[in-house]
């Protein structure tokens, strides 16, 4: 019996709770017609027949606002949509709707407009799990949209919805201390109708523990609410006093204030208010016939509360373990993400060093044989400079004061021109070299180096891009060359050298051939053509060559 006696306590304090909706709900301007006109529709269900209407009209709303971006305004029209679901009793519906608003909900952080709408919604699921008998996680839920609470009305509201829990949990001191709060703060307000339902509330509370004050302030709401014509209200203080009474036995008394609610809920037409009315006035009857159906129907009606809460659970427990396997795989996601970022940032970080290496080694090659080019150069300066001139001024004083026979004078003579020479040979060819126009630079060399009796084929210059090549490999080329026009002036006995050049893939490539008399390259012991490879290789390119005795000579310089 007492679970029907709170439950249009219950009832009551859902729709009072309803009624604030539109203070709940964070709108930019005004409402259109067409949402409040639905959202009164839900809220009162005064129109039963435009009820489905409305629900199509608030989820087409909420779709739009989702594609659109409004992720508050589909939080308000999924609220909307929970509330109608609450009113027709499909719990679970009206759970997963409040749930699914949440969740949109998260998703934007914190701020003054989330905060509202996620305090509504807290409550609401309050609503719910207490009408589904889960009590604790109905106190969860009032717990949160008070911590979310931003001012004294909001406060009162959810306060006095967790009275109730404790009202539900027999834990009547508890109950009487909130309601006392919810009360001292209604006052503050000089809220007449909020003073009305503390006072009925409280009361109510205060009778369950033999309070002298209880009646009396039961009464006083009830008048309040007369004064005000607070219809819903009034029905209210009238189930109020109906239990009073019959608690304390007087059956007629609780009789007449169950008569007097059935006719404010036929008033009201409403078929929640009549339900309820009328369950009271069962619990009041003598008839056994009655009473065994009452027993009976309250059976039955426990037996499917505890299937739903059992189902409900389910859900919940369905739910946070999609939630905690979502979460889990965001996790594993983000430590993948890191990982990877680890090792790009790990091999980027050994690419470069590597690369800073091979960079560094580059420039240490590249200047050491520009030291060494320049130190030819000097050396050939001062072999020009000094020993060869020193020569030439001895072959002057040998011919013109030195008083020695004529026959071995001009033996001196002839080993001194033949010192002279070679002085100047290595002078010249160790010389600085010009390479701002590389092309006319070896043109230059093969006219210097042009044997007696022999032609010089050239492919063009042009073939190799000399400007994007560095000075100082093109120095070496040019050594390296030159090192194989001696060896074949000097060695060769050759009629014809050819020399082409190449652009092979991202490299380049001279060709150099000669039809002189050859050699044996595997007993050979390498002089020129040592100090070939050395050049090529110390500018990163490489030297390679055949030759066989009377077949010439034939080799490739890459670079």
């Amino acid at each position: 019996m007492n679970k029907h006696g709170f439950s249009f306590l219950f009832f009551f304090v859902s729709l009072t709770s309803l009624s604030g909706f539109v203070r709940y709900l964070s709108y930019p301007q005004e409402v259109n017609d067409s949402s409040l006109y639905y959202h009164k529709i839900i809220v009162n269900l005064e129109n039963s027949t435009a009820l489905h209407s409305a629900f199509l009209f608030f989820e087409r709303e909420t779709e739009k606002s989702l594609a659109q971006g409004d992720t508050i305004a589909a939080v308000q029209h999924l609220r909307r949509i929970a509330i109608g679901q609450f009113q027709l009793g499909f719990l679970n519906e009206s759970e997963a709707t409040a749930v699914r608003g949440i969740h949109l909900l998260e998703q934007l952080g914190t701020n003054k407009i989330t905060k509202a709408s996620k305090r509504g919604l807290a409550n609401h699921l309050g609503l719910v799990y207490r009408k589904l008998n889960l009590l604790e996680k109905a106190l969860r839920f009032y717990e949160e949209a008070l911590e979310l609470a931003s001012g004294t009305m909001d406060s009162v509201v959810i306060i006095n919805n967790i009275s109730n829990i404790y009202l539900d949990q027999k834990k009547y001191e508890l109950a009487i201390k909130n309601l006392s709060l919810v009360y001292e703060k209604s006052r503050d307000q000089s809220d007449s109708l909020r003073i009305a339902m503390a006072l009925s509330n409280l009361g109510f509370a205060q009778s369950k523990v033999g309070m002298p004050e209880s009646l009396n302030n039961m009464q006083n709401s009830l008048m309040i609410r007369q004064r005000n014509n607070d219809i819903p209200g009034t029905y209210s203080s009238h189930q109020h006093l109906s239990k009073y009474y019959s608690d304390n036995g007087n059956r007629q008394k609780s009789i007449e204030h169950a008569e007097q609610a059935y006719k404010l809920a036929k008033q009201l037409n409403s078929a929640s208010y009549l339900e309820n009315a009328l369950s009271l006035l069962l619990d009041l009857s003598e008839d056994p016939r009655v009473l065994e159906y009452r027993k009976l129907t309250d059976s039955i009606a426990s037996a499917m509360q505890i299937q739903e809460n059992k189902y409900a659970a389910f859900k919940y427990d369905v739910e946070q373990e999609r939630q905690k396997t979502q979460e889990a795989e965001l996790k594993n996601e983000k430590q993948k993400s890191y990982k990877i970022i680890f090792l790009s940032a790990f091999f980027i970080a050994v690419v470069s060093t590597i690369f800073i290496v091979y960079r560094k080694n580059q420039q240490r090659k590249t200047e050491l044989v520009q030291t060494a080019q320049k130190t030819e150069a000097r050396i050939s300066k001062r072999v020009h400079d000094d020993l060869a001139n020193d020569v030439s001024g001895v072959m002057t004083f040998v011919e013109s004061k030195l008083n020695i026979p004529t026959k071995v004078r001009e033996k001196l003579l002839n080993f001194l021109s033949d010192i002279y020479t070679r002085a100047r040979d290595i002078s010249v060819e160790n010389a600085e070299i010009d390479v701002s126009d590389f092309p006319k630079a070896l043109k230059n060399l093969m006219v210097q180096h042009h044997p007696v009796g022999v032609n010089i084929i050239t492919a063009p210059y042009s073939n190799i891009n000399w400007v994007a090549v560095p000075e100082h490999k093109k120095k070496a080329v040019f050594k390296s060359l030159q090192e194989l026009l001696v060896n074949t002036k000097k060695h060769a006995k050759a009629t014809l050298v050819t020399i082409a050049f190449h652009k092979k893939g991202r490299k380049n490539e001279i060709v150099y051939a000669d039809d002189g008399s050859g050699f044996n390259s595997n007993t050979i012991v390498f002089g020129g053509l040592g100090n070939v490879e050395t050049r090529m290789t110390e500018i990163g390119g490489s030297f390679s060559f055949e030759s066989s005795e009377g077949k010439g000579f034939k080799a490739s310089l890459t670079f």
